[in-house]
């Protein structure tokens, strides 16, 4: 439902669904903008705040916070003063926290539990109090080179990409081997290894195999425990948040997801996790192109690994990288990164791609060129020595039904795009589809395909040569880019 749909409902019998509906749509840009618009004076907060039931006040005090407005900062002290439902005391706290009312927390004292029946409330409500006072808990901004002694780091790629990774790695100075998707190397320039573009993150092993239990964990990690850090579990099925609050009990209580320099990540495997540290208070300049990302930007750190192997396969020293589908311009820049003086050319029919990809060249100091046209409507002189590209697929740009039609098309005209020795490295989950339209071309020849795996998708990259099919002089195909509908070209 919209924010329209839902704020016309506050007054009615819905008003507790519609606030934590509310409270959802809230967490999106649009949404709270949405959202502030159609509350207009705060008229319906007030009196929501008045509401005979419990959940819809609530709902209200988890939508303020969401809102995060300090015009509604006088509804949450009123509401700290007068609430008696305990239960909806800790969103109060939160919301308080949230609005940066510190002074306003500090004078607040947790109560004190009179029955069993109490106690339940009581400890959610101290939670929520020391949460709500983390955000005012400062760290240490600064960002380092190194650290105290060297350490093993599992160097993570994009899945499939360990081996570029490892190349980049070994350029930077480094010796490692291969463990699945990551890197394992053994240093103390925790600075250096974040120069390596292809590396998605940095993660210190503490200890593997350690059983699944707030015990366990807590005596692998209490001697190297971080002075200011926050705890993150992956892959637990069970009570999360009730798993973190018993280990943060049995380590020394510290654990803010507010203010932390580093990250105490605990990865379950059924009854046994692997625990690692990551730092996030190291110095990273990488990516200086990346201004601005669409829904669909592939990961830089891929955009580096996928653009590294594709450029494995191109003989020409300065290659003419050309991308027909570029989107915010990632995997030029990428090339342009790994092979400076490289000519680079990107083709979007989306205006709002090429503008963010213009912005981004000019953030990056790129020389890479972007026109604005529709890859099936568009021409040049010369044909490019590597095509690259993240294909339209999924949800956010069209359908199977119009990647059918768009991918033919597409793939008829992908041999006059490319140099005779040109080469195509396309990226897409329409893996079977590009596979049976390239193996049904005269002009195309399938080299190499490798599956990935990338934000719960499973992409294919495919290696795509053209054949060179000679005419009755014995002549080649030719080179040149030829428009469906003639346009004048563009060098």
């Amino acid at each position: 439902m919209t924010a329209e749909d839902l704020t016309a409902q506050l007054n009615g019998e819905h008003a507790s669904e519609a606030l934590s509906a509310l409270c959802a749509l809230a967490k999106t840009k649009q949404g709270r903008s949405d959202t502030e618009r159609l509350l207009g004076d705060r008229a319906i907060l007030s009196a929501l705040a008045e509401s005979e039931q419990p959940k819809v006040r609530k709902n209200l005090y988890r939508l303020i916070g969401a809102l995060q407005n300090e015009r509604d900062l006088p509804i949450l002290c009123r509401a700290l003063e007068t609430e008696e439902t305990m239960f909806a005391i800790p969103s109060i706290l939160l919301s308080l926290g949230k609005l940066g009312a510190k002074d306003v927390l500090e004078s607040y004292r947790v109560p004190v539990s009179e029955s069993e029946e109490m106690d339940k409330h009581v400890a959610e409500i101290a939670l929520a109090y020391e949460k709500a006072m983390q955000r005012f808990e400062t760290v240490d901004t600064s960002r380092i080179e190194r650290l105290a002694r060297p350490y093993a780091i599992d160097c993570i790629a994009p899945h499939g990409f360990a081996a570029q990774l490892k190349d980049e790695l070994r350029v930077l100075g480094f010796s490692g081997r291969i463990k699945g998707d990551a890197v394992r190397i053994e240093t103390d320039e925790i600075g250096t290894v974040y120069r390596a573009n292809g590396l998605v993150e940095a993660l210190l092993p503490i200890a593997s195999d350690v059983p699944m239990t707030p015990n366990a964990i807590a005596n692998a990690v209490q001697s190297c425990i971080g002075t200011s850090y926050r705890i993150e579990v992956r892959g637990y099925l069970k009570d999360r948040s009730g798993f973190i609050e018993r280990l943060k009990t049995m380590l020394d209580g510290r654990n803010n997801p507010s203010a932390y320099d580093c990250e105490l990540r605990i990865d379950s495997r059924n009854d046994v996790c692997d625990l690692y540290w990551k730092l996030w208070n190291v110095k990273d300049t990488r990516y200086p192109w990346r201004a601005g990302t669409l829904p669909a930007s592939i990961h830089p750190a891929l955009a580096h690994t996928l653009t590294r192997y594709a450029l494995s396969f191109v003989k020409a020293p300065h290659p003419f990288v050309f991308d027909p589908f570029c989107g915010s311009g990632s995997l030029l820049f990428a090339a342009e990164v790994q092979r400076n003086g490289t000519k680079l050319l990107g083709v979007d029919k989306s205006g709002t791609a090429i503008g963010i990809a213009r912005e981004n060249a000019k953030a990056g100091n790129s020389r890479a060129r972007f026109v604005c046209r529709d890859i099936l409507r568009f021409e040049a002189h010369e044909g490019a020595d590597l095509i690259v590209s993240n294909m339209p697929f999924g949800s956010r740009v069209g359908s199977h039904r119009d990647n059918e039609s768009l991918y033919a098309r597409f793939v008829r005209r992908l041999p006059n795009l490319m140099r005779d020795d040109g080469i195509a490295v396309l990226y897409t989950t329409e893996g079977k589809l590009l596979e049976r339209l390239v193996r049904e071309s005269p002009r195309l020849l399938l080299k190499e395909k490798m599956r990935t795996f990338s934000g719960g998708l499973s992409p294919w990259v495919f290696v795509i040569e053209k054949q060179i099919v000679p005419d009755r002089h014995g002549k080649g195909n030719g080179n040149e880019f030829r428009s469906a509908d003639n346009h004048n070209p563009v060098s």
